[in-house]
Protein backbone atom coordinates (compact mmCIF):
# COMPACT_ATOMS: atom_id res chain seq x y z
CA UNK A 1 0.00 0.00 0.00
CA UNK A 2 1.36 3.44 -0.95
CA UNK A 3 0.01 6.97 -1.12
CA UNK A 4 1.79 9.92 -2.73
CA UNK A 5 0.24 13.30 -1.97
CA UNK A 6 1.79 16.43 -3.42
CA UNK A 7 2.60 19.53 -1.38
CA UNK A 8 0.09 21.54 -3.44
CA UNK A 9 -2.74 19.28 -2.29
CA UNK A 10 -1.94 19.90 1.36
CA UNK A 11 -1.45 23.66 0.93
CA UNK A 12 -4.45 24.50 -1.24
CA UNK A 13 -6.53 21.39 -1.47
CA UNK A 14 -8.36 21.63 1.84
CA UNK A 15 -9.63 18.17 2.72
CA UNK A 16 -8.75 16.64 -0.65
CA UNK A 17 -5.72 14.86 0.82
CA UNK A 18 -8.08 12.66 2.84
CA UNK A 19 -9.44 11.27 -0.43
CA UNK A 20 -6.15 10.94 -2.31
CA UNK A 21 -5.80 7.85 -4.49
CA UNK A 22 -3.77 5.04 -2.98
CA UNK A 23 -1.97 2.22 -4.72
CA UNK A 24 -2.26 -1.45 -3.81
CA UNK A 25 0.58 -3.56 -5.15
CA UNK A 26 2.24 -6.90 -4.32
CA UNK A 27 5.96 -7.16 -3.61
CA UNK A 28 6.53 -9.09 -6.85
CA UNK A 29 8.51 -7.70 -9.78
CA UNK A 30 5.30 -6.82 -11.56
CA UNK A 31 4.05 -5.13 -8.41
CA UNK A 32 7.26 -3.13 -8.03
CA UNK A 33 7.02 -2.05 -11.68
CA UNK A 34 3.49 -0.85 -10.96
CA UNK A 35 4.77 1.00 -7.89
CA UNK A 36 7.56 2.66 -9.89
CA UNK A 37 5.09 3.78 -12.57
CA UNK A 38 2.96 5.29 -9.80
CA UNK A 39 5.96 7.21 -8.41
CA UNK A 40 7.08 8.38 -11.86
CA UNK A 41 3.64 9.87 -12.41
CA UNK A 42 4.57 12.46 -9.77
CA UNK A 43 8.31 12.76 -10.46
CA UNK A 44 11.12 10.68 -11.90
CA UNK A 45 13.63 12.22 -9.46
CA UNK A 46 13.85 10.25 -6.17
CA UNK A 47 15.12 13.26 -4.21
CA UNK A 48 11.84 15.12 -4.73
CA UNK A 49 10.10 12.64 -2.42
CA UNK A 50 10.01 12.36 1.34
CA UNK A 51 8.81 8.89 2.25
CA UNK A 52 7.89 7.27 5.53
CA UNK A 53 6.98 3.70 6.31
CA UNK A 54 6.03 1.63 9.33
CA UNK A 55 7.68 -1.51 10.70
CA UNK A 56 5.96 -4.63 9.41
CA UNK A 57 5.69 -8.08 10.91
CA UNK A 58 7.84 -10.82 9.39
CA UNK A 59 9.46 -10.02 6.02
CA UNK A 60 6.48 -8.55 4.19
CA UNK A 61 8.00 -5.12 3.61
CA UNK A 62 11.65 -6.11 3.12
CA UNK A 63 11.49 -6.27 -0.68
CA UNK A 64 9.83 -2.87 -1.02
CA UNK A 65 12.15 -1.28 1.54
CA UNK A 66 15.23 -2.60 -0.26
CA UNK A 67 13.80 -1.36 -3.56
CA UNK A 68 13.47 2.19 -2.18
CA UNK A 69 16.94 2.15 -0.65
CA UNK A 70 18.57 0.84 -3.82
CA UNK A 71 17.05 3.71 -5.82
CA UNK A 72 18.02 6.38 -3.26
CA UNK A 73 14.50 7.44 -2.32
CA UNK A 74 14.74 9.41 0.96
CA UNK A 75 12.81 7.09 3.26
CA UNK A 76 12.27 7.22 7.00
CA UNK A 77 10.72 4.93 9.55
CA UNK A 78 8.00 5.94 12.01
CA UNK A 79 6.44 3.94 14.81
CA UNK A 80 3.00 2.41 14.38
CA UNK A 81 1.87 4.18 17.56
CA UNK A 82 2.59 7.59 16.00
CA UNK A 83 0.45 6.79 12.97
CA UNK A 84 -2.36 5.59 15.22
CA UNK A 85 -2.13 8.72 17.38
CA UNK A 86 -2.25 11.05 14.37
CA UNK A 87 -5.08 9.09 12.74
CA UNK A 88 -7.20 9.38 15.87
CA UNK A 89 -6.31 13.06 16.23
CA UNK A 90 -7.09 13.98 12.61
CA UNK A 91 -9.75 11.47 11.61
CA UNK A 92 -11.54 10.98 14.90
CA UNK A 93 -13.37 7.68 15.18
CA UNK A 94 -12.88 6.55 11.58
CA UNK A 95 -11.95 2.84 11.55
CA UNK A 96 -8.37 1.95 10.71
CA UNK A 97 -7.71 0.99 7.09
CA UNK A 98 -4.50 0.73 5.09
CA UNK A 99 -5.64 3.60 2.87
CA UNK A 100 -6.36 5.88 5.83
CA UNK A 101 -3.02 5.13 7.47
CA UNK A 102 -1.15 5.76 4.19
CA UNK A 103 -2.76 9.19 3.86
CA UNK A 104 -2.09 10.02 7.52
CA UNK A 105 1.57 9.09 7.09
CA UNK A 106 1.76 11.42 4.08
CA UNK A 107 0.22 14.12 6.27
CA UNK A 108 2.93 13.51 8.88
CA UNK A 109 5.57 14.09 6.19
CA UNK A 110 3.93 17.39 5.23
CA UNK A 111 3.67 18.60 8.83
CA UNK A 112 7.26 17.59 9.53
CA UNK A 113 8.85 19.03 6.39
CA UNK A 114 6.72 22.05 5.49
CA UNK A 115 5.15 23.17 8.77
CA UNK A 116 8.03 22.32 11.08
CA UNK A 117 6.25 20.01 13.50
CA UNK A 118 8.76 17.62 14.97
CA UNK A 119 8.11 13.92 14.70
CA UNK A 120 10.44 11.13 15.65
CA UNK A 121 11.67 9.87 12.28
CA UNK A 122 14.60 7.54 11.90
CA UNK A 123 16.37 6.53 8.69
CA UNK A 124 15.09 3.34 7.11
CA UNK A 125 17.62 0.58 7.63
CA UNK A 126 17.06 -3.09 7.02
CA UNK A 127 18.16 -5.41 9.77
CA UNK A 128 21.39 -7.29 9.24
CA UNK A 129 20.71 -10.61 7.59
CA UNK A 130 22.28 -12.64 10.40
CA UNK A 131 20.26 -10.86 13.08
CA UNK A 132 17.09 -11.06 11.01
CA UNK A 133 17.51 -14.81 10.48
CA UNK A 134 18.31 -15.38 14.15
CA UNK A 135 15.21 -13.49 15.24
CA UNK A 136 13.05 -15.43 12.78
CA UNK A 137 14.39 -18.77 14.03
CA UNK A 138 13.86 -17.80 17.67
CA UNK A 139 10.30 -16.72 16.95
CA UNK A 140 9.72 -20.01 15.13
CA UNK A 141 10.98 -21.78 18.24
CA UNK A 142 8.56 -19.83 20.44
CA UNK A 143 5.59 -20.57 18.20
CA UNK A 144 6.47 -24.23 17.89
CA UNK A 145 6.84 -24.52 21.66
CA UNK A 146 3.38 -23.03 22.14
CA UNK A 147 1.87 -25.56 19.75
CA UNK A 148 3.65 -28.45 21.44
CA UNK A 149 2.60 -27.35 24.94
CA UNK A 150 -1.04 -27.30 23.84
CA UNK A 151 -0.67 -30.69 22.19
CA UNK A 152 0.96 -32.12 25.32
CA UNK A 153 -1.86 -30.83 27.50
CA UNK A 154 -4.45 -32.47 25.26
CA UNK A 155 -2.49 -35.73 25.19
CA UNK A 156 -2.19 -35.74 29.00
CA UNK A 157 -5.94 -35.28 29.34
CA UNK A 158 -6.55 -38.11 26.90
CA UNK A 159 -4.24 -40.44 28.83
CA UNK A 160 -6.25 -39.75 31.99
CA UNK A 161 -9.14 -41.47 30.22
CA UNK A 162 -7.44 -44.14 28.11
CA UNK A 163 -4.56 -45.22 30.37
CA UNK A 164 -4.61 -43.38 33.74
CA UNK A 165 -1.95 -45.70 35.23
CA UNK A 166 0.63 -44.46 32.73
CA UNK A 167 1.43 -41.47 34.97
CA UNK A 168 2.61 -43.85 37.72
CA UNK A 169 5.19 -45.28 35.32
CA UNK A 170 6.28 -42.05 33.63
CA UNK A 171 6.17 -39.97 36.79
CA UNK A 172 7.55 -36.71 35.37
CA UNK A 173 5.23 -36.44 32.39
CA UNK A 174 3.14 -38.67 30.17
CA UNK A 175 3.54 -36.34 27.19
CA UNK A 176 7.29 -36.52 26.54
CA UNK A 177 8.64 -38.36 23.53
CA UNK A 178 8.94 -41.72 25.34
CA UNK A 179 5.30 -42.22 26.46
CA UNK A 180 4.02 -40.62 23.25
CA UNK A 181 6.03 -43.08 21.15
CA UNK A 182 4.85 -45.94 23.35
CA UNK A 183 1.19 -45.00 22.85
CA UNK A 184 1.74 -44.57 19.12
CA UNK A 185 2.88 -48.21 19.02
CA UNK A 186 0.24 -49.49 21.47
CA UNK A 187 -2.82 -47.17 21.48
CA UNK A 188 -4.65 -48.99 24.30
CA UNK A 189 -3.61 -50.77 27.51
CA UNK A 190 -4.94 -54.00 25.98
CA UNK A 191 -2.59 -53.62 23.00
CA UNK A 192 0.31 -53.00 25.36
CA UNK A 193 -0.55 -55.97 27.58
CA UNK A 194 -0.78 -58.26 24.53
CA UNK A 195 2.63 -57.23 23.17
CA UNK A 196 5.76 -59.18 24.05
CA UNK A 197 8.17 -57.76 26.59
CA UNK A 198 10.91 -57.71 23.97
CA UNK A 199 8.83 -55.61 21.55
CA UNK A 200 7.86 -53.08 24.22
CA UNK A 201 11.44 -52.85 25.43
CA UNK A 202 12.62 -52.22 21.86
CA UNK A 203 10.18 -49.30 21.48
CA UNK A 204 11.39 -47.65 24.68
CA UNK A 205 15.03 -48.36 23.95
CA UNK A 206 14.76 -46.74 20.52
CA UNK A 207 13.73 -43.37 22.03
CA UNK A 208 16.36 -43.48 24.77
CA UNK A 209 14.10 -44.46 27.68
CA UNK A 210 16.67 -46.95 28.94
CA UNK A 211 15.64 -46.99 32.60
CA UNK A 212 12.01 -47.47 31.70
CA UNK A 213 12.95 -50.20 29.23
CA UNK A 214 14.31 -52.29 32.11
CA UNK A 215 10.92 -52.06 33.85
CA UNK A 216 8.79 -53.40 31.02
CA UNK A 217 7.28 -56.07 33.24
CA UNK A 218 5.93 -53.43 35.61
CA UNK A 219 4.50 -51.47 32.69
CA UNK A 220 2.72 -54.48 31.19
CA UNK A 221 1.26 -55.34 34.58
CA UNK A 222 -0.19 -51.83 34.84
CA UNK A 223 -1.68 -52.26 31.37
CA UNK A 224 -3.31 -55.59 32.25
CA UNK A 225 -5.16 -54.09 35.21
CA UNK A 226 -5.80 -50.62 33.80
CA UNK A 227 -9.08 -48.86 34.56
CA UNK A 228 -8.85 -46.95 31.28
CA UNK A 229 -11.79 -46.74 28.92
CA UNK A 230 -11.64 -48.27 25.48
CA UNK A 231 -11.42 -45.38 23.01
CA UNK A 232 -14.43 -44.92 20.75
CA UNK A 233 -13.72 -44.24 17.04
CA UNK A 234 -13.50 -40.49 17.57
CA UNK A 235 -11.20 -40.76 20.55
CA UNK A 236 -9.07 -43.37 18.78
CA UNK A 237 -8.62 -41.07 15.79
CA UNK A 238 -7.73 -38.17 18.07
CA UNK A 239 -5.18 -40.29 19.93
CA UNK A 240 -3.54 -41.28 16.66
CA UNK A 241 -3.51 -37.68 15.44
CA UNK A 242 -2.00 -36.35 18.68
CA UNK A 243 0.75 -38.98 18.79
CA UNK A 244 1.69 -38.23 15.17
CA UNK A 245 1.57 -34.48 15.85
CA UNK A 246 3.76 -34.69 18.94
CA UNK A 247 6.26 -37.14 17.45
CA UNK A 248 6.87 -35.05 14.35
CA UNK A 249 6.90 -31.70 16.14
CA UNK A 250 9.07 -32.83 19.04
CA UNK A 251 11.60 -34.01 16.47
CA UNK A 252 11.33 -30.71 14.59
CA UNK A 253 11.70 -28.82 17.86
CA UNK A 254 14.90 -30.67 18.74
CA UNK A 255 16.39 -29.88 15.33
CA UNK A 256 15.36 -26.23 15.52
CA UNK A 257 16.75 -25.84 19.04
CA UNK A 258 20.11 -27.18 17.87
CA UNK A 259 20.22 -24.63 15.06
CA UNK A 260 19.20 -21.78 17.36
CA UNK A 261 21.74 -22.76 20.00
CA UNK A 262 24.52 -23.03 17.41
CA UNK A 263 23.83 -19.52 16.11
CA UNK A 264 23.22 -17.88 19.48
CA UNK A 265 26.38 -19.26 21.07
CA UNK A 266 28.41 -17.87 18.16
CA UNK A 267 27.02 -14.37 18.70
CA UNK A 268 29.69 -12.07 20.21
CA UNK A 269 27.29 -10.86 22.91
CA UNK A 270 26.26 -14.31 24.11
CA UNK A 271 29.19 -14.78 26.47
CA UNK A 272 28.10 -11.75 28.50
CA UNK A 273 24.53 -12.90 29.15
CA UNK A 274 24.67 -16.70 28.98
CA UNK A 275 24.35 -16.91 32.80
CA UNK A 276 20.97 -15.14 32.86
CA UNK A 277 18.64 -17.54 34.74
CA UNK A 278 15.61 -19.07 33.03
CA UNK A 279 16.83 -17.87 29.64
CA UNK A 280 17.20 -20.50 26.96
CA UNK A 281 18.99 -19.95 23.65
CA UNK A 282 15.79 -18.82 21.88
CA UNK A 283 15.07 -16.11 24.46
CA UNK A 284 18.65 -14.87 24.53
CA UNK A 285 18.71 -15.02 20.74
CA UNK A 286 15.75 -12.64 20.56
CA UNK A 287 17.44 -10.23 22.98
CA UNK A 288 20.68 -10.26 21.00
CA UNK A 289 19.03 -10.06 17.57
CA UNK A 290 16.62 -7.24 18.43
CA UNK A 291 19.14 -5.27 20.48
CA UNK A 292 21.70 -5.38 17.67
CA UNK A 293 24.55 -2.98 18.32
CA UNK A 294 23.95 -1.93 21.91
CA UNK A 295 26.03 1.21 21.41
CA UNK A 296 23.17 2.76 19.47
CA UNK A 297 21.59 3.33 22.90
CA UNK A 298 23.56 6.06 24.65
CA UNK A 299 22.32 5.04 28.10
CA UNK A 300 20.31 2.32 29.78
CA UNK A 301 17.19 4.50 29.96
CA UNK A 302 16.94 4.62 26.18
CA UNK A 303 17.46 0.89 25.94
CA UNK A 304 14.86 0.07 28.56
CA UNK A 305 12.48 2.48 26.83
CA UNK A 306 13.05 0.47 23.64
CA UNK A 307 11.79 -2.62 25.45
CA UNK A 308 8.54 -0.82 26.30
CA UNK A 309 9.04 -1.12 30.05
CA UNK A 310 10.34 2.37 30.76
CA UNK A 311 8.42 5.13 29.01
CA UNK A 312 8.71 8.38 30.98
CA UNK A 313 12.31 9.23 30.16
CA UNK A 314 11.93 12.98 30.21
CA UNK A 315 9.91 13.02 33.42
CA UNK A 316 11.85 10.78 35.75
CA UNK A 317 15.33 9.58 36.50
CA UNK A 318 14.21 6.41 38.25
CA UNK A 319 12.34 3.38 37.05
CA UNK A 320 10.02 3.50 40.04
CA UNK A 321 8.35 6.76 39.03
CA UNK A 322 7.78 6.07 35.36
CA UNK A 323 4.71 4.85 33.55
CA UNK A 324 5.13 1.66 31.62
CA UNK A 325 4.03 1.72 27.99
CA UNK A 326 2.69 -0.50 25.25
CA UNK A 327 5.28 1.04 23.01
CA UNK A 328 8.60 -0.63 22.45
CA UNK A 329 9.69 -3.72 20.60
CA UNK A 330 7.19 -6.48 21.33
CA UNK A 331 9.66 -9.30 20.72
CA UNK A 332 12.04 -7.80 23.26
CA UNK A 333 9.21 -7.11 25.67
CA UNK A 334 8.08 -10.73 25.52
CA UNK A 335 11.64 -12.06 25.92
CA UNK A 336 12.21 -10.14 29.15
CA UNK A 337 8.84 -11.22 30.50
CA UNK A 338 9.66 -14.87 29.79
CA UNK A 339 12.75 -14.56 31.97
CA UNK A 340 11.20 -12.42 34.70
CA UNK A 341 8.07 -14.53 35.22
CA UNK A 342 9.77 -17.70 36.55
CA UNK A 343 12.26 -15.59 38.53
CA UNK A 344 9.37 -13.94 40.34
CA UNK A 345 6.84 -16.74 40.64
CA UNK A 346 8.76 -20.00 40.86
CA UNK A 347 12.38 -19.39 41.81
CA UNK A 348 13.16 -20.81 45.25
CA UNK A 349 16.21 -18.71 46.04
CA UNK A 350 14.52 -15.56 47.28
CA UNK A 351 16.26 -13.54 44.56
CA UNK A 352 16.11 -9.77 44.46
CA UNK A 353 13.86 -9.71 41.41
CA UNK A 354 11.28 -11.33 43.66
CA UNK A 355 11.98 -8.72 46.31
CA UNK A 356 11.43 -5.91 43.81
CA UNK A 357 8.19 -7.50 42.61
CA UNK A 358 6.89 -8.01 46.15
CA UNK A 359 7.72 -4.43 47.10
CA UNK A 360 5.57 -3.17 44.22
CA UNK A 361 2.72 -5.47 45.23
CA UNK A 362 2.94 -4.20 48.81
CA UNK A 363 2.58 -0.67 47.42
CA UNK A 364 -0.81 -1.74 46.09
CA UNK A 365 -0.03 -2.68 42.51
CA UNK A 366 -1.62 -5.81 40.98
CA UNK A 367 0.84 -8.33 39.53
CA UNK A 368 0.48 -7.03 35.98
CA UNK A 369 1.48 -3.55 37.17
CA UNK A 370 4.34 -4.82 39.35
CA UNK A 371 5.91 -7.19 36.82
CA UNK A 372 7.01 -4.46 34.35
CA UNK A 373 9.34 -3.03 37.01
CA UNK A 374 11.08 -6.40 37.24
CA UNK A 375 11.38 -6.58 33.45
CA UNK A 376 12.81 -3.06 33.39
CA UNK A 377 15.40 -3.95 36.04
CA UNK A 378 16.37 -7.08 34.13
CA UNK A 379 16.71 -5.12 30.88
CA UNK A 380 18.91 -2.58 32.64
CA UNK A 381 21.24 -5.31 33.91
CA UNK A 382 21.51 -6.97 30.50
CA UNK A 383 22.18 -3.61 28.87
CA UNK A 384 25.09 -3.13 31.27
CA UNK A 385 26.47 -6.57 30.40
CA UNK A 386 26.33 -5.97 26.65
CA UNK A 387 27.50 -2.37 26.81
CA UNK A 388 30.52 -2.94 29.04
CA UNK A 389 31.19 -6.58 28.10
CA UNK A 390 30.71 -7.63 31.69
CA UNK A 391 29.32 -11.14 32.37
CA UNK A 392 25.85 -11.21 33.91
CA UNK A 393 25.93 -11.60 37.68
CA UNK A 394 22.72 -11.06 39.63
CA UNK A 395 24.67 -10.87 42.88
CA UNK A 396 26.70 -7.99 41.47
CA UNK A 397 23.59 -6.33 40.06
CA UNK A 398 21.67 -6.46 43.32
CA UNK A 399 24.37 -7.11 45.87
CA UNK A 400 22.48 -10.19 47.02
CA UNK A 401 22.09 -13.93 46.56
CA UNK A 402 21.75 -15.65 43.21
CA UNK A 403 18.64 -17.49 42.11
CA UNK A 404 17.80 -21.11 42.90
CA UNK A 405 16.13 -23.02 40.05
CA UNK A 406 12.45 -23.86 40.34
CA UNK A 407 11.22 -27.45 40.06
CA UNK A 408 10.87 -28.66 36.47
CA UNK A 409 7.14 -29.27 36.93
CA UNK A 410 6.61 -25.70 38.07
CA UNK A 411 8.39 -24.35 35.00
CA UNK A 412 6.24 -26.56 32.78
CA UNK A 413 3.06 -25.29 34.43
CA UNK A 414 4.18 -21.69 33.97
CA UNK A 415 5.12 -22.25 30.33
CA UNK A 416 1.60 -23.48 29.62
CA UNK A 417 -0.01 -20.11 30.38
CA UNK A 418 2.93 -17.74 29.96
CA UNK A 419 1.57 -16.19 26.78
CA UNK A 420 -1.82 -15.59 28.35
CA UNK A 421 -0.21 -13.84 31.30
CA UNK A 422 1.92 -11.73 28.97
CA UNK A 423 -1.17 -10.60 27.08
CA UNK A 424 -2.85 -9.66 30.36
CA UNK A 425 0.16 -7.63 31.48
CA UNK A 426 0.58 -5.86 28.15
CA UNK A 427 -3.11 -5.00 28.02
CA UNK A 428 -2.70 -3.05 31.26
CA UNK A 429 0.32 -1.06 30.13
CA UNK A 430 -0.35 2.56 29.27
CA UNK A 431 -1.03 3.06 25.54
CA UNK A 432 0.97 6.28 25.42
CA UNK A 433 4.18 7.44 26.98
CA UNK A 434 3.94 8.91 30.45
Amino acid sequence: MAAVIGLETFVRGGERWKRARCLHFPSTQRGLDKFQHYLDHFSSAPQTFLGVCEPTGGCYGATVYQYLLDRAYPTWMIENALTRHMREKIMGGIPKTDETDARVMARICYLHEAIGEEFKLRPLKLAKQEESNLLAMCRDSWKLSQMIVRGKNQFTQLMAVVFPELKTFFTKSVSTISPVTLMAAYPTPADLAAATAEDVKAVLWKVGAYRHAHRVGELRELARHSSGLLPDPGRAWRLGWLTNFLQSNLKAQAELEKQVEARVTQHPGYQWIEAVPYAGPATLGVILAVTGNVNRFSNYRKYVAYTGYFAGLEKSQTIDRTKMSRRGNRNLKRAYFQIAAPLVWFDRGGNQYQTLFESKVVEGRPWYKAMPFVCAALARHIYHCLKYEDPYDVEKAFGASVSSPAPEAAETDLEADLDERFEVMEAHLDPEEG
